[in-house]
């Protein structure tokens, strides 16, 4: 531990950052260094998946909002949560305001219930100029507003996610002028939508998923306009 110890500030920071949060908050323990070290984490990693007791939600809501506060990182990189039944749309949506109140550039949400609920995202997330990479495995229905403007976005990933309308679809696309990579799974069959639209001349990078069973209807056309596109993936499985 000596040795750790005599290491930068900025070393240590990109050593823990691999960590998920509630271990590098366990560091304060170790020294008077170590005690406000993991408030300058540029990468916060939240982890309350399934098989986490629910009786003990509460202390995670505050550990959650705590984090969040205390941050004091020059810049707030990334943003992670994987969240079980316990969690609420609430809560998932006053975090990701939390962060894009300290500017955020990552945001990651895993849902271990997604089959079972909707999540909501804040209406403020589809103007947040600074959101250069959003990945999304959670039931949620997304309903894009016509202002919709993510001039950062370069990465997208939608797992198990529904839009309200096709048209929401294209609006969402189209509000991405510098996307490059877009990842869309309909694993969990969540998108009853019969036909696919892609048109993003910055696109580089398209990974289709459309999985399902007998009985389902698949994807029944599939229009992609990206002159740029340098890599295509499409799996169509039928379980």
């Amino acid at each position: 531990m000596d040795r750790i110890s005599n290491l930068s500030d900025d070393l240590l920071l990109k050593i823990v950052s691999s960590l998920p949060t509630k271990d590098v908050v366990a560091t304060m323990i170790l020294s008077k260094r170590w005690r406000f070290l993991w408030t300058m984490l540029p990468k916060l990693d939240f982890d309350y998946g399934s098989e986490r007791d629910p009786s003990q939600y509460r202390k995670y809501i505050k550990y959650v909002d705590r984090s969040l506060v205390l941050n004091r990182a020059p810049v707030l990189e990334t943003l992670k949560f994987k969240v079980g039944p316990c969690c609420s749309s609430e809560d998932l949506a006053t975090w990701i305001r939390m962060g894009m109140v300290r500017e955020v550039r990552e945001i990651e949400t895993f849902d271990t219930n997604c089959y079972h609920r909707s999540i909501e995202l804040p209406k403020t997330l589809y103007t947040y100029e600074k959101l250069e990479v959003l990945k999304l495995a959670a039931s949620m229905t997304l309903d894009v507003p016509s202002d919709v403007c993510f001039p950062s976005l370069k990465t997208l990933h939608l797992i198990c996610v529904e839009h309200k309308t096709e048209e929401s679809h294209r609006m969402l696309l189209s509000g991405c002028p510098v996307l490059e990579e877009l990842v869309l799974d309909k694993t969990y069959n969540c998108d009853n939508s019969q036909s696919l639209y892609v048109e993003v001349p910055s696109l580089q990078r398209l990974s289709i998923l459309d999985t399902y069973t007998e009985g389902d209807d698949p994807l029944y056309e599939i229009v992609i306009s990206a002159p740029s596109l340098k890599y295509l993936n499409f799996v169509d499985l039928l379980w």
